[in-house]
């Protein structure tokens, strides 16, 4: 029975670890791995301990401005699926001018 359980959790690690590598991984250590058209949202996957906030937000301000986007709303950060990790969406919005 022990043999079965070691071998299932080896086939999970490995899966986790294929999920992991199919973002493509930018330099200040996050993914995207989601992008709603409508919404104007995206998601982003990192470990905490790992990212580069600045990275992040430069990342996220430069693909909403090719949008035609001003603002950059940041969402409540989520637990990721896979241990460690987290996601967060953003949404490109446009600054209220007065």
């Amino acid at each position: 029975m022990s043999y079965n359980r070691a071998l299932l959790a080896g086939i999970a690690f490995s899966l986790s670890t294929l999920v992991v590598g199919c973002a493509k991984q930018q330099v200040g250590g996050f993914a995207e791995i989601d992008h709603d058209k409508v919404a104007h949202t995206y998601q982003f996957r990192y470990q905490p301990h790992k990212l580069d906030q600045a990275a992040l937000n430069a990342y996220i301000t430069q693909r909403c401005v090719q949008q035609g986007f001003d603002k950059v709303d940041p969402l409540p950060e989520e637990a990721g699926t896979l241990p460690d990790y987290k996601t967060r969406w953003f949404q490109c919005n446009y600054k209220v001018k007065s």
